[in-house]
């Protein structure tokens, strides 16, 4: 009798999250949201041991310490008055957008279900609210979406709005330049010292949770890993998504699409010369055109085989 095949146990993976290719203020974000999850379960039930929890916690803390102070660096009295402006004019525009859809004239309660779709998920991500830097590129991108709905923004009366919120948004951005100063440069640097440290840790405490699965001697310990495990990982799909939106937004500001030139039309083809009539046939003469006279209607028709004497034949009256 064949032996049973042994199977191997099941395992957990907590996925390649690529956080070190993110900004400051997302590095430090993914790192405070996976610190949050794993604080949540039984540190008993992980096995983690307290001094590298302790350590991956400290680096979070000092990340996003380093990034608030390079924000009151940089976003100064006049940046956040500019920010506040931006924050009016999207609050307006999606306002207006809503309110129209119930527009009892038609082609304005069309034009805001337009404008809806081309703007829904600028609103659904509440882009005011967002990290400064973060609502800049949705910005962008969001005036990119409006360029070929003129005639939708004019009739909603949007479009000073827009024009506002571009030349506003373009202010905070140059704002924001001038104010960089060697302070934020400093903190800068300290980050770069510190972030391989906290992805270092972090990548510890990952390979003691995925032991911790394997290890476990109950189904109940096992469940709760798993759940543990996809919240992780959910969090690493979230971040990547929201990173990969990040470069796309600033893409399109530092290159956008140029508008691309209409062909010139053909020249009409020039018109064919009509070709000369041709002449038109002689009619032919009576009887075939031979030059014969035309038959009597009464006369036979001559045998062809027999010759013509020339000398027609005479019948005389009888008597």
């Amino acid at each position: 009798m064949a032996s049973e095949e042994k199977q191997l146990p099941k395992t957990v993976k907590i996925n390649g999250s690529y956080c070190r290719n993110y900004n400051a203020i997302h590095h430090a974000q993914f790192h405070r949201n996976q610190l949050d999850l794993v604080k949540g379960v039984d540190k008993t039930k992980l096995k983690i041991p307290e001094v590298a929890m302790q350590k991956w916690e400290g680096e979070v803390n000092e990340e996003v310490d380093l990034n608030e102070k390079a924000a009151r660096s940089v976003h100064t009295k006049a940046l956040l008055e500019k920010d506040e402006e931006r924050d009016k004019l999207l609050t307006h525009l999606f306002g207006i957008i809503r309110f129209n859809h119930y527009s009892p004239v038609q082609a304005t309660a069309q034009a805001a279900e337009k404008l809806d779709s081309i703007f829904g998920k600028y609103i659904a991500e509440n882009i005011q609210r967002e990290g400064f830097e973060d609502e800049s590129g949705h910005i962008v991108g969001l005036l990119n979406d409006a360029a070929p709905y003129t005639a939708e923004i004019a009739t909603l009366g949007l479009t000073d709005t827009i024009t506002q919120l571009k030349t506003v948004n373009d202010a905070y951005e140059a704002l924001r330049k001038e104010r960089r100063s060697e302070t934020v440069t400093t903190k800068t640097e300290a980050l770069k010292v510190l972030r391989p440290k906290t992805d270092a840790s972090y990548e510890y405490i990952c390979s003691y949770i995925e032991a911790a699965y394997i290890t476990a001697t109950s189904d109940d310990v096992k469940t709760l890993i798993e759940r543990l495990v996809s919240d992780m990982n959910q969090v690493i799909i979230d971040f990547k998504g929201s990173h990969k939106s990040s470069l796309a937004q600033k893409k399109a500001a530092k290159d956008p699409k140029e508008p691309k030139t209409p062909k010139d039309p053909k020249q009409p083809k020039e018109p064919k010369t009509p070709e000369k009539p041709k002449e038109p046939k002689q009619p032919e003469k009576p009887g075939g055109g031979s030059g014969e006279q035309p038959k009597k209607p009464d006369e036979k028709p001559k045998d062809p085989k027999k010759p013509d004497d020339g000398n027609p034949d005479i019948t005389l009256p009888e008597e």
